[in-house]
């Protein structure tokens, strides 16, 4: 039995930003447990909902607190709607997508519901999602934004629906994100034909989840989650008809429902946003609007209004029942009913108009449930994938895609972002203990230093001189243990930095099926270029350094050799300047080695851009060609194409000639029948009189 159950409204207000704060802007909003306060002309205004956040509340509490609980109603077979809206910056996209570091509802649900399906081994799932965008009374598919027109259509098994938006089969959570990722990418970059500001368009996200015992002939269970972000209801001033439906249609439906006009007619079909979301406004959904207005003072007119409409949900009743999953028994059920109405039809010898229409209605209702099947629309899903790549590049959003080739999955960007943040603090922990390493080196020689000077004075105690060595060896035992730190630092570096690597390297074998064109392709492939670049010069650096610590540490044990009295023979002397020579040399090598492979990076780079060059100039030739190609097959179809229509009228006027001299020999034939006809009648009156006998031929005796 149906449940009557009330929408619930929560509350939410954003943060002033920083800029506001700056600028000293007034805040005339507080929340105070589940009410929102609002100061307007000097009078403080409350309104209670079914909870209230400020804006210092993360996204993941107002999830876990108010909107967990809907999901499972929803796995249970209860549609479910969750929708956002309050004025132009008021944070409703914030709320529902969110970022990386705090992430929205959205993706919070879709996280929560695969968490939800691996519990839940003993069923299997067919889950679909689409994503609709409107904007004054204009309808675009942000998953596969095609230019087919889409109409509102109402059937008693699918309910509400639009025809003609693209319903795309998901198999993981992974799939499923992307999907809505690449939706609010599309909605935010305006990769459409609409004109106007985006503020005044509303976004509607649908997810509906089929389940069934496996291995089980039960009836399953059916239901929808709907998350939509409702744009604001000022229309900045527009008389235009159609973009002052788009932005008050919910207003007036709110205000039927439960505000002052409560209990009159419900406009629903005044706006599209309405129509689609019909269910979820005192329909069958279970319903909670999420209220966010703006702190600022100047904003506190639109506030009101977003708290009163607020105030208007919270006293709407929707309807909602178990959604079971009868696909299979209404198509069995449909084909029953098509069938003995065309018998009745065909027994008819005039067919009932009403009769035929409603026949066509069923058979039109059979239709959208067979394409209901999951086969169906399995089949269906992949035509629309393979649809949506030319509809994104030709909507302008190739660098949507760019930026899924980078970014990869939402996972493993945070797994990069985890390491790059690790790699940060061991590189400030590097730094760090590189200066206590340096600072030590200066005192070590300073020390060194002091003791050469007190040794050539011969001036000093043997008390003196012990102490001033000991202080030498502790400082020399300081360094060593720092240096050590600084390499084991090191060494952590480079197995992050490997770490790294390997992650990339994962990243872009996952993104290889991804197609992009050649040109994003070599910009992904030369930035990834230059970032290694960058991390192997640093490498170098990381080198170098370590070779400056050791010619250090070599100065410093010849230097103390040379302080206690230690005498370099002349054979020494010369070893060690043959191995400066050396070294002075092999640098001078490793200088041209390194300029030689900047020519030859310089020239691979080049050649790479050349082969791109031939390679763009020759795909555009290609193209060239096959547009040609097609302009001379579209010639041959249009000539083939007035042959043919030549031919149809030949053969109708010949066909219409041969009517016109069947019709004229039919209506002869009938006259010579006629003539016949009453010829035979005279000769059996002639019969008739003769007493039966038949009349001799002229000319012959009787």
């Amino acid at each position: 039995m149906p449940e009557n159950i009330s929408i619930k409204v929560i509350g939410r207000c954003r943060p002033l930003t920083g800029e506001e704060s700056s600028k000293g802007v007034k805040s005339v909003v507080k929340v105070s447990g589940d009410k929102i306060l609002l100061e307007l002309g000097g009078k403080e205004q409350s309104f209670g909902f079914d909870g209230a956040y400020s804006g210092e509340v993360r996204n993941e509490q107002i999830f876990k607190e108010k909107c967990e609980t809907m999901l499972q109603r929803t796995t249970e077979g209860y549609n479910s709607t969750i929708m956002t809206f309050g004025a132009t910056g008021a944070g409703k996209s914030h709320l529902m997508s969110g970022t990386d570091d705090n992430p929205g509802i959205a993706p919070q649900m879709i996280k929560r519901l695969y968490q939800h399906i691996a519990e839940k081994s003993n069923r299997e799932f067919f889950i679909t999602v689409s994503y609709l965008q409107a904007m004054d009374e204009k309808m675009m598919d942000l998953l596969n934004p095609h230019n087919n027109q889409m109409t509102i259509r109402h059937h008693p098994h699918k309910g509400i629906f639009v025809d003609g938006l693209s319903e795309m089969v998901v198999h993981s959570y992974d799939e499923m994100s992307e999907m809505y990722e690449q939706g609010r990418r599309v909605h935010e970059a305006g990769g459409s034909d609409l004109k106007g500001s985006r503020a005044r368009a509303h976004s509607v996200f649908s997810i509906t989840i089929e389940q069934k015992e496996r291995q089980s002939s039960k009836v399953g269970v059916r239901s929808v989650l709907t998350l939509a972000e409702i744009a604001g209801f000022d229309h900045g001033g527009s008389t235009d008809p159609k973009v002052v439906a788009g932005v008050q249609g919910m207003a007036s439906v709110l205000n039927a429902l439960g505000g002052p006009k409560k209990g009159g007619a419900i406009p629903y079909r005044d706006s599209v946003i309405t129509r689609v979301l019909q269910e979820s406004l005192g329909g069958n959904a279970v319903t909670m609007v999420l209220a966010v207005v703006s702190p600022v003072d100047k904003s506190a007119q639109e506030t009101m209004t977003t708290l009163q409409y607020a105030q208007y949900a919270k006293n709407t009743k929707n309807h909602v029942k178990m959604n079971l999953d009868e696909t299979h028994d209404i198509i069995n059920d449909l084909r029953d009913e098509i069938s003995k109405l065309r018998e009745k039809i065909a027994a008819q010898s005039q067919p009932n108009k009403d009769d035929v229409l409603k026949m066509e209605a069923l058979v039109q209702d059979l239709q959208i449930a067979k394409r209901s099947t999951w086969e169906e629309r399995e089949k269906q899903s992949s035509k629309y994938q393979n649809e949506r790549k030319t509809n994104l590049a030709n909507k302008g959003v190739l660098e949507w895609v760019q930026d899924s080739m980078k970014k990869g999955n939402r996972e493993l960007q945070e797994k990069l972002m985890l390491l790059q943040k690790e790699k940060d603090q061991l590189t400030y922990q590097y730094k760090e203990r590189r200066k206590v390493v340096d600072d030590l080196n200066e005192e070590l020689q300073r020390k060194i230093g002091e003791y050469s000077k007190l040794t050539q004075s011969g001036k000093s105690s043997e008390s003196e001189t012990k102490k001033k060595v000991t202080a030498v060896h502790d400082l020399k035992e300081k360094l060593k243990k720092e240096t050590d730190g600084l390499k084991r630092l090191k060494e952590q570096l480079q197995e992050l930095t490997e770490k790294q690597k390997n992650e990339r390297e994962n990243a872009k074998a996952q993104i290889t099926s991804l197609k992009g064109n050649a040109e994003l392709r070599q910009k992904i492939e030369r930035e990834e270029r230059e970032h290694l670049e960058k991390e192997h010069a640093a490498l170098v650096h990381f080198e170098i350094d370590k070779m400056k610590m050791d010619i250090e540490n070599l100065k410093q044990d010849i230097q103390m050799k040379v302080n206690k009295g230690h005498a370099y023979s002349s054979q020494e002397g010369e070893l060690l300047e043959v191995h400066v020579a050396e070294m002075k040399a092999e640098k001078n090598v490793t200088t041209l080695q390194i300029q030689l492979l900047e020519k030859e990076k310089a020239r691979i780079v080049q050649e790479l851009e050349d082969v791109h060059k031939v390679h763009k100039d020759e795909l555009e030739i290609q193209q060239l060609q096959h547009f040609q190609t097609f302009r001379s097959y579209r010639e041959m179809f249009e000539e083939q194409k007035i042959a043919l229509d030549q031919r149809y009228r030949q053969l109708l006027e010949d066909a219409i000639q041969d009517a016109v001299f069947l019709s004229s020999r039919n209506n002869e034939l009938q006259d010579e029948n006629k003539s016949q006809r009453q010829h035979i009648a005279e000769m059996k009156d002639v019969i008739t009189k003769l007493g039966g006998r038949i009349p001799p031929e002229p000319g012959m005796t009787a």
